[in-house]
């Protein structure tokens, strides 16, 4: 899931990141903007993110205007605001219907609370299947087949028990299509938690016995998830 961070103080757009990369899985891939104008031209680029976080003032911006543009685009996009100024907030809920709204200094677990309301959205919304192109065919795979990811010269290969496809994509585009069942453990891998049976020193066993590597920068998250998903299964 692609989260954008539209900012124009960089320690606001510092904070929102490093409490994304700490509070949740790295499933969430966090793109910063330190300007309106720069994320609208991104959109129209095709950059689509899954979920905007934005200031409603942005130097000499003003978000609300840029929204309305970028609404045009995506208009079903999920947009939480941050703002300094209360009196903006009436207009926001009438014209916006915003996920969410919260004032400057950013409150932690308020942020958290609308952030999982949009991984709640998506996880219940996304289909059961992905469609990936291979050879030039777009070809649909179940995703709780899935065993793992690889990402190796510009392809991404999807592991199932009987089969590998092959695909010319980023892992972070990947990833996108995919839940939060899956969990990004390295630069070029990422694992379908449901199969994951143990966690070795930076290596992830997955049911039929492969290992799965783990960098030291997905280690510490990686050991959480994987405890929290075992967790969840037997009721704790």
């Amino acid at each position: 899931m692609l989260m954008a961070v539209c900012d124009d103080d960089r320690t606001i757009t510092d904070y929102i990141k490093l409490l994304i990369d700490t509070e949740f899985s790295t499933n969430i891939q966090t793109k910063i903007y330190n300007s309106a104008d720069d994320l609208e031209s991104s959109i129209i680029k095709n950059e689509i993110p899954d979920a905007i976080i934005m200031d409603i003032c942005i130097k000499n911006e003003n978000g609300l205007e840029v929204l309305k543009r970028i609404r045009k685009h995506i208009p079903t996009t999920p947009v939480i605001f941050i703002t300094g100024y209360l009196e903006y907030c009436q207009d926001i809920f009438i014209d916006f219907n915003p996920w969410g709204l919260i004032t400057k200094p950013i409150d932690k677990n308020k942020l958290c609370y609308h952030i999982n309301k949009i991984l709640k959205y998506y996880n219940f919304n996304k289909p059961l299947s992905i469609k990936i192109s291979v050879n030039r065919q777009n070809i649909t795979i179940d995703k709780s087949k899935i065993l793992y990811l690889e990402s190796h010269e510009r392809k991404v290969i999807y592991y199932t028990a009987t089969d590998r496809y092959e695909e010319y994509i980023k892992l972070d585009n990947a990833m996108n299509k995919l839940d939060n069942s899956f969990l990004r453990c390295h630069k070029s891998y990422a694992v379908n938690l449901k199969y994951a049976i143990d966690l070795l020193k930076y290596k992830i066993v997955i049911s039929d016995g492969t290992k799965i590597p783990v960098s030291r920068s997905y280690y510490d998250n990686v050991k959480k998830m994987i405890f929290k998903h075992k967790a969840s299964k037997i009721g704790l």
